[in-house]
Parts: C-alpha cells; structure tokens; sequence
C-alpha cells in the first residue's frame, strides 16, 4: 500500500539513502545528514508540485513496514505531466514484484486522481530490473542519454521513458 511520508520516515531514509546499494540507482551521490533529509521533508510536505508517498507491506495482522518511497515530481497542473521516481529501500524486498506493484497503485492515481495525462522517467542502463518494470507499466522508450551519469566508477546512459494516460489504460487491459 502507499500512504503519505511523515516525520517518522526520515530515520529509513537516511538508512535507505546512504546505503551505497540502493544509491548506485539513484541520482543521490552525496551523503545525507538527518537536517538534509528533514530539510527535504519539509520542503516536499509543503510542495504542490512533489507528491511522495512511502511503500508499505503488510507485516502481520494489522503492521505495515516501510520498505521504500515512491513519488510523482515537478507536477506541471497546467500541461499535466510529471516526473515518475520510486526506490525500494529495503533490499530484502528487491527482486520481489513490490516496485511494480507500487508504482501500479501511483500512475493509477496520477491519471485517475490527479489527471495527469503523460508521467516522465528515466533509467541507468544498468538498472534492469526497473526498466523491465517501466516496460511492464507501458512506459515507452523515448530517448537515451549517453554516458550521462557516473556511477560504479564509469559513465553509463540513462535512458528516458514516457507513459500516456491512454497508453496506461491499454497497459492494464
């Protein structure tokens, strides 16, 4: 389930983000301080232009554990599009279908909610496990960006995705 960040997660996050596992697939290269990232807090609370919510799994009859963030970013209300992010903190989790399923429940939102019509990402080239996800969502290749990032001691693409609001609704049939 998704659910609003609050005050509480900012402990995971600075475990999550300054792990350098989960951070090779991100664009955080930096470590994080507790007053960056409560900073960070504060400033996408307040935004109407950030949307972040936290990935939740149930852990027993009525727990949830955190394992991740997902979030829509830079919101333009009048075009109607968006940035699509989402890391899985948890690396317990990875490999296990909870990003898809997570990301599933934020582009049903983002077009069914909000009326966004076209959600913007992107992708390391070697981050396959989340462009098989984009892919599974209907994101289409819309470019590459050559050796635009340097991460794991060498340059590597990233690769740019869209997805419509029409192309999501074939994605679900």
């Amino acid at each position: 389930m998704l659910r609003a960040i609050e005050k509480k997660d900012i402990q995971l996050a600075l475990k999550w983000f300054n792990d350098p596992e989960v951070i090779q697939f991100l664009q955080v290269y930096l470590p994080i301080t507790e007053l960056a990232e409560e900073k960070w807090f504060e400033r996408v609370s307040l935004s109407e232009h950030d949307i972040v919510f936290s990935i939740e799994i149930k852990a027993g009859e009525n727990e949830s554990k955190p394992i991740g963030n997902c979030g829509l970013h830079q919101i333009n209300w009048k075009d109607r599009v968006s940035t699509f992010g989402i890391a899985i903190g948890e690396k317990d989790f990875w490999g296990g279908g909870y990003g898809t399923e997570a990301a599933k429940l934020l582009m049903e939102y983002a077009f069914c909610q909000l009326n966004l019509r076209r959600i913007s990402s992107s992708v390391y080239d070697f981050n396959e496990r989340s462009l098989a996800m984009h892919k599974k969502l209907g994101f289409e290749i819309e470019g590459r960006r050559r050796q635009a990032i340097f991460k794991n001691n060498r340059y590597a693409d990233e690769i740019v995705l869209g997805l419509l609001k029409e192309e999501w609704g074939r994605a679900e049939e």
